[in-house]
């Protein structure tokens, strides 16, 4: 039996030795709050200094909200000195092509920019005396019949074409809710507009100074055209200076761009809305070969032109200002009408407008609209036509911002 109990003695030691090690463990965790403990003053205060960061970083954020809202006051007060410099920063960048290629035949920058100004003065005042009266005319014309188209249409006496037959009771229904004699209002103010063209087409310096509103502004905006067309380095030499030396280079390279970007845009519209005006000019003479002759064709060309400056919604525009106008002389007419409109878009699409605008612009249309909805809020018609080059240049740092955060 002794081996046996030697065997129990040796189980009996480990057993004891098990335990030990076990209550071992247990007072070591037992003696873990006291030690932690030394560490909660610690994190009191760690919460501390994030609530005073938090507060700092609240106190920043009003701050710069608050100037920020102070600059926009500002700017909104200076709106109309802003816009001034603004039109005469696109029509630098527009001249500029054609005084750098006058420099390069070794004429003077000052020289080529007033050549440049004669050359436009003298192609305004042959177009402001010679077309200007016949529009005039037209729109005496179609002031005095306008009241009588609404009275004819509502009793009936025009008669439509047949697809647009069925839209009559509607169109009755919506003209039976206007009273005709406010019509005798917008004649009015068109045979106003009439006398204000034809007194225009006398004087070519009145007529500038009706594009410029005003004789200080005409004045103001071409010196400033002038001085930042000839004196581009000192003007970029300024901007770089509001900038750090390390971001020079960038600057240079996204201001040149933008002025590039500006001038092709003022450039390609100015060329758009003249051959489209002229196409659909050309277009109602060409239908008058064929059927009676198309009045008030002079009218109708002319907005188109304008109502080109619109993106995508302009033509349409055009469209629907000419629709009543050809509808009071033929219902067929309005089916010609409509072809060349067709004709003229897709003309403007596939050939003239890759041609004229390849480089200009090139952003999303919604974020075109937007813009000029923006634009129309603060400075009317003027702010509309205005922000898409605004948009243009704000588009090429938001892509540069989009491309560097991938």
């Amino acid at each position: 039996m002794p081996t046996f109990k030697h065997f129990l003695e040796k189980t009996h030691q480990k057993i004891k030795h098990i335990q030990g090690k076990v209550a071992a463990s247990l007072a070591k965790r037992n003696e873990v709050p006291v030690e932690v403990s030394p560490v909660a003053p610690k994190t009191e205060k760690k919460q501390k200094m994030e609530m005073m960061v938090s507060s700092r970083t609240m106190a920043r954020f009003v701050a710069i909200t608050l100037l920020l809202l102070l600059a926009a006051a500002f700017l909104y007060e200076i709106k109309d000195i802003l816009v001034i410099f603004f039109v005469s920063l696109l029509f630098a960048a527009a001249l500029d092509p054609m005084v750098d290629a006058l420099e390069r035949r070794k004429i003077p920058r000052g020289v080529g920019v007033v050549i440049i100004y004669l050359v436009i003065l003298f192609v305004l005042g042959f177009l402001i005396s010679n077309l200007v009266p016949l529009i005039a005319n037209e729109v005496s014309q179609l002031a005095s019949k306008i009241q009588d188209w609404i009275g004819n249409f509502v009793k009936g006496d025009i008669i439509l074409p047949k697809f647009m037959e069925r839209f009559r009771p509607d169109i009755k229904n919506w003209l039976g809710d206007v009273d005709i004699s406010q019509f005798g209002t917008y004649k009015d103010v068109l045979l106003k507009v009439a006398q204000q063209l034809s007194s225009v087409a006398g004087n070519v310096f009145n007529a500038l100074l009706v594009v410029f509103n005003g004789f200080f502004n005409a004045i103001l905006v071409l010196v400033l055209t002038f001085m930042m067309t000839v004196d581009e380095a000192s003007i970029d030499k300024f901007i770089l200076s509001l900038f750090s030396s390390r971001h020079s280079e960038y600057i240079r390279h996204k201001s040149n761009l933008i002025k590039e970007k500006m001038g092709d845009w003022l450039r390609g519209q100015i060329i758009l809305c003249v051959v489209i005006g002229v196409c659909v000019y050309i277009g109602f003479f060409i239908i008058g070969l064929f059927t009676a002759k198309v009045e008030y064709a002079a009218t109708m060309a002319l907005v188109a032109g304008i109502t080109e400056i619109i993106p995508y919604a302009g033509p349409f525009l055009a469209w629907l200002i000419a629709l009543p106008i050809v509808a009071n002389q033929s219902p067929m007419l309005i089916v010609w009408m409509t072809i060349l409109m067709y004709i003229v878009q897709t003309m403007e699409n596939n050939l003239i407008v890759p041609f004229v605008m390849n480089k200009a612009v090139g952003i999303s249309p919604i974020f075109v609209m937007f813009a000029m909805f923006v634009g129309f809020e603060f400075l009317g018609v003027l702010g509309m036509v205005l922000s898409i080059p605004v948009a243009t240049a704000a588009a090429l740092f938001l892509k540069d911002y989009s491309e560097r955060s991938k």
